[in-house]
């Protein structure tokens, strides 16, 4: 249904079943437009595709489509991030196959790619000419069967500041649900970020944070707007001091590969996770 909005604004769309590709060449064919395209096979991931036995329909049917080019082939790799799985072999072997078909159909796509950046970094592919990276550019590895192959420098920062700064005395319960109880005299600094900016609730009375390039817990129960750290080993934190969530600060690091292994899920999410509310700010000189 999106047809209408892709022909106004020139782009480039990946379609993966006839009835997308009927639904485009009629929009096409009204404004008398040639929209290009890339051609989706589903070589093994089962998610979407034209499947192989479907090929040689949807490639006769694109013949008599004048209104559509064919541009690229793609496909999508299911278990790239092990990089010794041999499915990751036969999907590639599949794909290979699919994009000589479409070749002796009569298309001449320009492009062809399958490579996420997992594949990037262990496959050598050359009959493609595109490479669709994901994680890697956030400096991130694909998976841990990488952590010895590639050296890489994560790149996105989720950094907020100290509000406040109490002193609390042992006993003194934190937080919702009171999960944290203060074994010592305590210094206490809340920090206005919360699970709806994207920190994950799950890091409630495990996640950590960098104050003044040094490590502060989390204390208690992370809120929808708020986090309470316990800074009573950092000296002199106050008011306006920079809290780094994800990222470096003066030589130590939280990584996304951290905050996954603490709430069981994968670097992905983490990054993907950082809501719209929080202000993104681009910089070079990190």
């Amino acid at each position: 249904g999106q047809e209408e909005q892709l022909l106004d604004h020139g782009m480039v769309p990946c379609l993966y079943d006839l009835a997308a590709v009927r639904r485009l060449a009629a929009a096409a064919e009204k404004r008398q437009q040639v929209c290009p395209f890339h051609l989706k096979i589903d070589t093994g991931m089962g998610r979407v595709g034209v499947l192989s036995d479907e090929l040689p329909e949807v490639l006769t049917e694109l013949t008599g489509l004048k209104h559509l080019r064919l541009e690229g082939v793609i496909s999508h790799l299911a278990v790239a991030d092990d990089p010794e799985h041999p499915f990751t072999g036969e999907q590639i072997e599949r794909f290979r196959q699919g994009v000589d078909r479409v070749r002796r159909a009569g298309f001449s796509p320009k492009y062809v790619h399958i490579s996420n950046s997992a594949a990037l970094f262990s496959r050598d592919l050359p009959e493609c000419n595109l490479v669709r990276p994901g994680i890697v550019l956030y400096g991130a590895l694909p998976s841990e069967s990488f952590r010895d192959r590639l050296d890489l420098r994560p790149v996105m920062s989720f950094r907020s500041a100290v509000a406040q700064v109490k002193v609390v005395p042992p006993g003194a319960g934190i937080s919702y649900g009171h999960r944290f109880v203060a074994e010592r005299r305590s210094v206490i600094a809340a920090v206005p970020v919360g699970y709806a900016d994207g920190y994950n609730r799950l890091l409630s009375c495990c996640g950590e944070v960098l104050v003044r390039g040094q490590r502060a817990p989390v204390a208690g129960t992370v809120c929808m707007d708020w986090i309470l750290i316990d800074v009573t080993d950092i000296p002199g934190v106050a008011a306006g001091d920079e809290v780094t969530l994800l990222g470096r600060d003066n030589g130590n690091v939280i990584t996304a590969e951290e905050w996954a292994g603490k709430i069981g899920t994968i670097p992905y999410e983490v990054f993907c996770r950082v809501s719209r509310r929080v202000p993104r700010v681009t910089r070079s000189d990190e």
